[in-house]
């Protein structure tokens, strides 16, 4: 064991002194640094031999240049308000981790992009819980990160978060005409209520969303479809109202707020509302992928700033990184994605700003990040939230004839013309094949054919994992009890693999991921067949299979949608991970919840019926449907799984078999040393309470330990 440990910390001891030199004005896509606050990090704690660490917070100025070849991509940044210089200048929030001492530090830099304005790595990383800060010792876990020696960073990027005391936020140029004129433009939002109810929002997660440029406006239109139609109906324009519906001891009050409509007859349950109206003043949405890579470029070449404010990385004796990387989860990966399809992971002096990048749960989509009324918090899901503009094609990493389209692409096209080809690590779970179109990164857009990734990048599919790690103690609108499986162990096992890969160019493990040539890979209609059959057992009916969107003529040059809504075309085919007799997924990384398993774990898990739409899945928890305990209870519920006597004679015996799985998965390097022993201890906690769980209790209980 001792072996594979140092193999995997190696890593900590390796960075280079870079050159300190002052950038050249005419490419400092950040003019300056505004560091506002700095202060010690969990009141001063000691993270291993790292020692403490610092936060840094304030405003990063940037400036880029419409006229650069690098910023070719960016839709509407000609329309944008220039400085004398000629360039187009904004401002968006950071925060910065770094070690109190650099000479401590490993000299790697990780830029941790925010999902909504929050932080994400340190709760996938360090097991911290909520909306992390990074200023406590609760926001910094188990503190794997600092004790690894890493600085990392956040930026603010997504023009609509709601400002918040924790959220990065960042101001954008807003694009007029040449003279002046505002723009106006049609916006979609979208409803689909899980309860009845008077008010509610039609923009995305934590989105301020754009306001109507006529409050009143006739044109707007609300129309409303069933979960399982095509075809919309309109919703009278008197009966509703842009608003904020708030029940007082006086008649009921609207609030003046964009983001909400309120509808006299209710919104219902198991219904797709569709908002349509014109908005005004859009901002250029696609400077915040400019932030990102620009942010990361200073910190990671520049000594100073354009007026001789030092990087903080090298101040007091620090170093420029000698490699950085970049990590995104769900929505943030899929602003990876689309910086790395846009050719915008390189700078305006044509340097790649990051080495390698982890690309966590984003299945097989882009995003709304980079056109005219663009809406970056909108989010995905089966049969909802379709009809935006975004981009699903192209998928893989390797060059493939989309023959829906009629184009020949990849992910990494650009990247290649660029001669700037990051090293990738693609993680998605069982969730992402069922509600993001997963499987088309390695298939073909009819789903018939393998696509293998780029020598570049590796696939890894947590086998039964869903989006995001967590419990609750009852199923709330869901049917079954969301899946305890916590992939996070194998989350740092494979940062530390990208890192290595990146920093001593030692090769990670082979991709782990379901093929359609060893039966792996499946249609939806042969994986239920294959499923165990049980009454109380709800399987899905079919994953998200993204339909391809014609926005009209100038949209895929400008950025500007001609089509609003826009029209569906052909649907892309999307296949799922096969299971077992168990309903265990058989390809990917098994954790040895799946191995050695307590209960059938999935990435999927339907509403329940009185959310009116019982066919629609969970965008983001998987479910367990624990095995029965005993012969007589599978026998009484009909269950064709073998009971948990059938397969363990005891604790000792179930946990001994976790632990021996636990050591065959960090022999493959897919875990570290010191997951080892908290995974077996929570193993047999699982086991005590799914075993004094009895059929007839609904409540969730007994699966609140994460495995």
């Amino acid at each position: 064991m001792s072996r594979i440990l140092s193999s995997f910390f190696l890593v900590a001891v390796f960075f280079n002194v870079a050159l300190m030199a002052r950038p050249d004005s005419a490419h400092a896509a950040v003019d300056r640094i505004d560091v506002q606050n700095r202060s010690l990090v969990a009141d001063g704690a000691s993270f291993g031999l790292v020692g403490p660490y610092v936060r840094l917070s304030g405003r990063l100025h940037y400036s880029v240049d419409p006229a650069s070849e690098f910023n070719a991509a960016i839709h509407d940044l000609s329309l944008a308000r220039q400085d004398e210089r000629g360039r187009v200048t904004f401002s968006g929030d950071f925060v910065l981790l770094m070690p109190l001492n650099p000479e401590r530090g490993n000299g790697r830099l990780i830029h941790d992009v925010t999902n909504r304005g929050s932080m994400v790595a340190l709760g996938r990383f360090n097991d911290s819980r909520g909306r992390t800060a990074a200023r406590t010792s609760a926001d910094m876990g188990n503190g794997f990160l600092m004790e690894q020696g890493y600085a990392v960073l956040w930026t603010g990027w997504n023009w609509d978060v709601v400002p918040g005391a924790e959220t990065l936020t960042i101001d954008l140029p807003i694009a007029t005409l040449a003279d002046g004129t505002s723009i106006t433009g049609t916006v979609i939002g979208e409803i689909a209520p899980m309860s009845p109810a008077t008010t509610a929002k039609h923009v995305g997660m934590g989105a301020i969303g754009y306001p109507p440029a006529r409050w009143n406006s006739e044109g707007a239109q609300l129309s409303v479809r069933n979960a399982s139609d095509d075809a919309y109906d309109s919703v009278p324009r008197d009966t509703w109202r842009f608003g904020r519906s708030v029940k007082t001891d006086a008649p009921q009050l609207t609030l003046r707020d964009p983001a909400w409509i309120t509808l006299d007859t209710g919104f219902e349950p198991g219904r797709v509302y569709r908002l349509t109206y014109t908005a005004q003043n859009p901002p250029v949405v696609g400077l915040g992928l400019a932030a990102l890579r620009d942010s990361l470029s200073f910190f990671r070449y520049e000594a100073r700033d354009s007026i001789g404010t030092e990087n903080p990385l090298t101040a007091q004796g620090g170093a420029l990184p000698s490699a950085a990387l970049a990590y995104g989860h769900s929505q943030s990966g899929r602003a990876l994605n689309t910086l790395i399809w846009e050719g915008l992971h390189v700078d305006e002096r044509g340097r790649m700003v990051f080495d390698g990048v982890m690309i966590d749960g984003a299945g097989g989509g882009k995003g709304s990040f980079n056109f005219r009324f663009a809406q970056t918090s909108r989010h995905f899901s089966p049969d909802i939230e379709l009809d935006f503009p975004t981009d699903f094609f192209p998928f893989s990493t390797i060059e493939q004839f989309d023959t829906i389209s009629g184009e020949r692409s990849s992910l990494l096209s650009e990247a290649r013309r660029l001669n700037a080809v990051p090293r990738i690590f693609i993680v998605n779970t069982s969730t992402e094949y069922w509600t993001r179109s997963a499987s088309l990164l390695h298939t073909d857009t009819l789903g018939t054919t393998d696509i293998p990734p780029d020598p570049s990048v590796r696939l890894y599919v947590i086998a039964g994992g869903q989006h995001v790690i967590g419990t609750s103690n009852q199923r709330g609108a869901l049917v079954h009890c969301r899946s305890p499986i916590d992939h996070r162990p194998v989350l740092r096992a494979l940062l530390s693999h990208l890192d290595a890969w990146v920093s001593l160019d030692r090769a990670p493990p082979a991709s782990q991921y379901p093929r359609l040539s060893d039966g792996t890979l499946v249609a939806a209609e042969t994986f239920r067949a294959g499923f165990p059959d049980a009454a109380f057992m709800r399987t899905p009916i079919a994953p998200l299979s993204p339909p391809s969107l014609d926005h009209g003529t100038q949209f895929a040059n400008t950025g500007i949608a001609d089509k609003t809504p826009p029209t569906r075309g052909v649907t892309y085919e999307t296949r799922v991970p096969a299971s077992n007799e168990d309903g265990l997924e058989v390809a990917g990384v098994r954790l040895p919840g799946i191995t050695v398993a307590l209960g059938t774990h999935t990435g999927w898990n339907p509403q329940n019926a009185e959310t009116g739409a019982p066919n629609r899945l969970s965008r983001w928890f998987g479910s367990l449907i624990p095995f029965a305990r005993t012969v007589t209870e599978r026998n009484a519920t009909g269950d064709p799984r073998p009971a948990i006597t059938e397969r363990y004679i005891s604790k000792d015996d179930y946990v001994t078999a976790y632990a021996e799985a636990t050591l065959d998965l960090a022999n493959q390097e897919m875990i570290l040393g010191l997951d080892i022993n908290p995974m077996i201890e929570r193993a047999g906690l699982l086991y005590e309470q799914v075993l004094s769980h009895t059929p007839s209790d609904e409540s969730c209980g007994f699966a609140s330990v994460q495995q």
